[in-house]
């Protein structure tokens, strides 16, 4: 990144670009990486817009308001982010979830689905949760792009200079 470089420049150089370079990656497999960073940038994004960024431990503000915008309850919300979250941040791949009923919950990646999360039925105990991680990913980004003041938040004490 070139000294001097805007926050948005460097946003772009560090999220932005490299997420596009990993659509380029043979047989789509670039997704997971990519998600990681989607689902970073999601956590970023919402703690930003309900304040919850710096030393608070509210985690239910940025789900709720996650969920909304998702068009999903918070439950569902909240199973998708144990699924893929909490499965791609912690062990590097969605993992699978029971919840409190016993229904398992597991991940169902392809671009036939749509930016949001979908919960899908399977039977009485088993859900699928459906995503196109392409679609999510540039869904993250424009709400960063179109939201100038949120970005201005999210990225307040971080996106650091890099010297060489």
């Amino acid at each position: 990144m070139r000294a001097g470089a805007s926050h948005m420049e460097r946003f772009d150089g560090w999220f932005v670009k490299p997420i596009e370079k990993l659509k380029e990656v043979s047989e789509g497999d670039g997704v997971f990486i990519a998600l990681s960073a989607a689902l970073f940038l999601c956590e970023r994004y919402y703690r930003a817009l309900t304040d919850t960024l710096y030393g608070k431990k509210d985690d239910e503000a940025f789900k709720i308001e996650a969920a909304k915008d998702f068009g999903l309850s918070l439950d569902d919300f909240k199973c998708f982010w144990m699924v893929y979250r909490n499965g791609v941040q912690h062990q590097g791949t969605p993992r699978r979830y029971f919840d409190k009923n016993r229904v398992k919950y597991i991940s169902q990646i392809s671009d036939d689905f749509n930016a949001f999360p979908e919960i899908h039925k399977i039977n009485a105990y088993k859900r699928e949760i459906r995503l196109d991680v392409w679609k999510f990913a540039d869904f993250i980004i424009d709400k960063f792009k179109n939201n100038p003041d949120v970005f201005q938040k999210a990225i307040a004490r971080t996106f650091p200079e890099v010297k060489e």
